[in-house]
C-alpha cells in the first residue's frame, strides 16, 4: 500500500474528489426557485472550478473509465459521477453587450476593478486599513475572486481567518504564561540556592575569623 508522502497526496486527492462530489450533488439536487447552498469553499479544486460549474461558462466533463475487471468498482463510480453531472444546468449569458472584439478586456477589467473598490469599501467600514490590506493578500493567495455579490462570502472567511489568528494568540499567551511560570519557578529556585551559599560562604568566614582569635 501507498506510505509516507504518496498516502498523503492520495488522502488531498481523495478528500477534493469528495468535495466536488458535494458540489454535484447540491448542483443536480436543488430545488428551481429555490436558492440552494452549494460547498464551492470545501476544497481548493472546487473553488478553482467554481466559475466553471456554476459561472458563465461552457463546461465540458470527461470521464475516463478502465476496460480492466479489476477496475470495474472505479469505473462504475465514474460513471455514476458522469451520470449526476449531466444534470448540471448552467445559465452560460455574455457578460457584455458592447463589441467584444475592441472592448471586452477593457470592459471585463473595469468591472473587476469597481468590483474590487466596492468590496474594499464596505470591508474598510468594519476593519482598519490594515486588516483589509492583509485580506486582500489572503485572497490572493488562496485564489478567491473579488465579486460584488460575494460579499458574505469574503466576511465568512474572514471571520474565519480571525478565528484562526485569535486562537493563534491564546495558544501563544498560554505558552508565554507557561513559560513566565517555569522561569519564575527556576528564579525562586535559585534565590533559595544562593542564599544557603551565601549562608555557607558567612559561616566558613566566621569560623576563619575564630581560629585567627584563637
Amino acid at each position: 500500500g501507498a506510505e509516507g508522502k504518496i498516502l498523503e497526496e492520495a488522502k488531498t486527492i481523495n478528500q477534493s474528489l469528495t468535495a466536488l462530489g458535494k458540489v454535484i450533488n447540491a448542483m443536480t439536487s436543488s430545488t428551481p426557485g429555490k436558492p440552494t447552498h452549494i460547498p464551492y469553499r470545501d476544497s481548493k479544486l472546487t473553488r478553482i472550478l467554481q466559475d466553471a460549474l456554476g459561472g458563465c461558462s461552457q463546461t465540458a466533463l470527461l470521464c475516463c473509465c478502465s476496460p480492466c475487471p479489476s477496475n470495474s468498482s472505479e469505473s462504475f463510480s465514474t460513471l455514476r459521477f458522469g451520470a449526476r453531472a449531466k444534470h448540471v444546468k448552467a445559465s452560460v449569458h455574455v457578460s457584455c453587450k458592447e463589441d467584444l472584439d475592441n472592448t471586452k478586456d477593457a470592459t471585463v477589467y473595469t468591472y473587476v476593478d469597481e468590483s474590487r473598490e466596492r468590496i474594499l469599501a464596505k470591508l474598510r467600514e468594519r476593519m482598519t486599513a490594515d486588516d483589509v490590506e492583509l485580506l486582500e493578500k489572503l485572497f490572493v493567495l488562496e485564489g478567491i475572486f473579488f465579486d460584488p455579490n460575494s460579499i458574505d462570502e469574503i466576511e465568512a472567511a474572514y471571520e474565519d481567518v480571525t478565528s484562526r489568528t485569535i486562537s493563534s494568540l491564546h495558544k501563544a499567551v498560554e505558552e508565554l504564561s507557561t513559560g513566565v511560570e517555569k522561569m519564575s519557578r527556576e528564579n525562586v529556585a535559585l534565590k533559595a540556592s544562593l542564599k544557603v551559599s551565601e549562608e555557607f560562604y558567612q559561616h566558613q568566614l566566621e569560623r576563619r575569623s575564630l581560629c585567627f582569635i584563637l
